[in-house]
């Protein structure tokens, strides 16, 4: 039970279905209960005695917590976690991390019988470990779009499709990228902060060694002081008195002050424990988006410890006792002797002249004596030092096989991102989104398969109408809905809405097939695919196309009197910009397939006309007329002639190969 963690206020332990944590800035973790409820707008950290201001702190739910708690349920308490497929009750014996399931043995079963799930990885309980889900999360505005994208500038993910909508001018990086450059830093702080730990160490050991040598030096220095004073009997009880005394005055206050030092060290020391902690599950237990949005938190709260100083190794006072003028003594014996620091100058305190040989001899075998065991205390610090430095070398090798192991998984990380990034760009293609130039992440090189549909309610029903297969087809409809608002001049229809203003390339293709009923002559009209501002939709009584149309642009396959033939001409704004002939045959019978492709582009203000069969750029019509809302504008005419069967094809379900690409950068270029 002391293995799950605790809300650092009321200290009631997190369980898997209770409260959520929340991430305090210091990195410990409060409930959600206690955030709800605490007066004042303020919470005070029961573990480090951080007091944080609600009102001006945004807390986070602790991502990382959440996930330890989900693995210490599974690995303690797995009997309380019940099947979330079915809701039955049943006890959960293994988890689904791709449908986020708890399942039952029978759901168990069943999920790997399904098609759709049968290539999921189940995980048993006993053994499921802790694991980063590599798993991308869906964007919460377009649900069916994935987070794979950090913006800099917002400092949130998006979607690709954020990115051309809200974001296109803002800087944006991929996900593996700022999550990588966020694992690199916290493995910086690991370093900074296990390196501020390890002089920690040293000096709370220095300090325990001072201790230790203070202890030795108070034996020492009372053994000489009673030796001393027996010699000089009941004269020097009383000064020996005193002179105890003092030193255990002395001895208690740099006791006092190296245990004051080795306390402050030690919650210290804790406290960077902590860090390193949590840093150490951030790294075992957070996702990619938990790292990016953790990055303040752990930052600052290492910043804050490493800019703190260093402790220095503090140098202990070895007291001394000194026995200088031993013939004055008699004549000057309330005066006699002092403990003083080891720093003292003892020659500047003897009295040479008045000193017999053999109290010099008697003094200078004493200051060997202690020579000798501060001699022995060092050596034996030396041979403690040097083993911590083996110990040290140990844990570097371990830390280096370590590093090598990190390096694998990362490599091993970068091929997974690599397959992700493929899986994003297959969806984004799914979406009819492709990126014309793969090197490039640019708005002006993504092209959008826009979905563009026909407009059932404005069809001219007089001369044309949309069958079952949901084409345009030149032939009045058999039956005539009653409804405002459809086209009474226009031979076809318009689409639902207008173009948008994506700030990138759009694209739509027309498949036509064609069937000549009899040998066409004069300037007549098969089909037709182009823009026009709305007014211009219906068009006058005189003319029932949009080619002639001022703010127009099309397409058209027509009957040429020039060329003698059947011809596509493109136009624009009145003016003919080009015919090419030999279209298909001129000739009763004559049947043929006719697969055209429409580039808008209203960043570049140009409109590329495509034959897509044939792989070419038919015509580039360039300075288009975008201030007012254009309108795609579908027609086919002349049942008399010829048999039209128009369909619109959009989207996903446009083949959009890289020849195509190529084509359409060179022409936009």
């Amino acid at each position: 039970m002391d293995t799950f963690p605790k809300c650092c206020v009321c200290q009631q332990q997190f369980t898997l279905k209770g409260p959520a944590p929340y991430l305090l800035p210091c990195l410990h973790a409060v409930c959600e209960t206690c955030v709800t409820s605490t007066a004042g707008g303020v919470i005070s950290c029961s573990t480090c005695q951080r007091k944080v201001n609600l009102t001006d702190t945004r807390l986070q739910k602790d991502a990382v917590r959440q996930k330890e708690m989900f693995h210490l349920t599974v690995k303690h308490r797995p009997t309380e976690i019940l099947c979330t497929n079915e809701d039955d009750g049943n006890q959960a014996v293994c988890w689904c991390q791709e449908c986020e399931d708890f399942l039952c043995e029978y759901c168990q079963n069943m999920h790997g019988s399904v098609k759709l799930t049968r290539k999921h990885v189940l995980q048993n309980f006993s053994d499921m470990e802790p694991t980063v889900s590599n798993i991308p999360a869906f964007c919460s505005i377009h649900k069916h779009h994935l987070l794979y994208l950090f913006d800099k500038s917002c400092k949130k993910l998006i979607c690709v499709k954020c990115r051309f909508d809200d974001h296109a001018d803002h800087e944006v990086v991929e996900l593996d990228v700022v999550a990588d450059t966020v694992t690199k830093q916290l493995n910086h702080n690991t370093d900074e902060l296990s390196a501020l730990q390890a002089r920690q160490q040293s000096h709370m050991q220095s300090i325990r060694q001072g201790t230790e040598s203070t202890d030795r030096t108070h034996n020492t220095l009372k053994e000489t002081i009673g030796h001393t004073f027996q010699s000089l009997k009941s004269q020097l009880d009383q000064r020996e008195k005193e002179l105890l005394i003092d030193l255990e005055s002395q001895t208690k206050e740099t006791k006092a002050t190296l245990h004051a030092q080795l306390t402050t060290c030690e919650e210290e020391w804790k406290t960077c424990t902590g860090v390193l902690d949590y840093i150490a599950k951030v790294l075992l237990y957070a996702s990619k988006s938990d790292l990016v949005e953790l990055e303040s938190y752990v930052g600052d709260i290492t910043r804050i410890y490493l800019e703190t100083a260093a402790p220095q190794t503090y140098v202990v006072p070895t007291a001394v006792f000194i026995s200088n003028s031993l013939s004055t003594l008699k004549s000057n014996i309330s005066v006699f002797g002092a403990i003083l620091p080891r720093e003292v100058d003892e020659e500047s305190v003897k009295d040479k002249d008045t000193q017999t040989d053999d109290d010099f001899m008697a003094d200078l075998a004493m200051k060997h004596k202690m020579d000798l065991t501060e001699l022995k205390t060092k050596i034996a610090s030396d041979e403690k030092h040097i083993e911590s430095l083996k110990t040290l070398i140990d844990k570097l090798n371990v830390e280096i096989r370590s590093l090598k192991s990190c390096i694998e998984e990362k490599e091993t990380t970068e091929k997974r991102a690599s397959k992700t990034m493929d899986v994003l760009l297959g969806v984004a293609r799914e979406c009819g989104v492709h990126l014309l130039k793969s090197e490039l992440v640019d708005r002006s090189m993504v092209l959008k398969c826009i979905h563009l549909k026909y407009d059932k309610d404005r069809v001219n029903l007089d001369t044309v109408h949309i069958n079952t297969q949901g084409d345009l087809v030149n032939r009045e409809s058999d039956t005539r809905p009653a409804g405002e608002g459809r086209l009474k001049k226009y031979d076809g229809t318009s689409s639902t809405a207008p173009l948008p203003r994506a700030g990138c390339p759009q694209y739509w293709e027309v498949v036509n097939r064609v069937s000549l009923d009899k040998p066409l002559t004069g300037q007549v009209l098969i089909l037709e695919v182009g823009v026009c501002r709305e007014e211009q939709r219906d068009v006058s009584h005189c003319i029932n196309h949009i080619g002639a149309l001022p703010s127009s642009c099309c397409m058209q396959v027509a009957h040429c009197p020039t060329h003698g033939g059947i011809c596509r001409r493109t136009c624009k704004e009145w003016k003919r910009v080009l015919c090419l002939p030999d279209t298909l045959p001129n000739s009763a019978g004559a049947s043929h397939t006719l697969h055209y492709g429409v580039v808008y582009d209203d960043t570049r203000k140009k409109i590329v006309f495509i034959d897509v069969k044939e792989n070419k750029v038919m015509s580039t019509l360039d300075n288009v007329d975008s201030s007012q809302p254009l309108w795609p504008m579908f027609g086919v005419y002349n049942p008399d002639y010829v048999t039209v069967s128009m369909t619109l094809v959009v989207g996903s379900d446009i083949n959009m190969t890289e020849e195509k690409k190529a084509m359409i950068v060179k022409a936009l270029s």
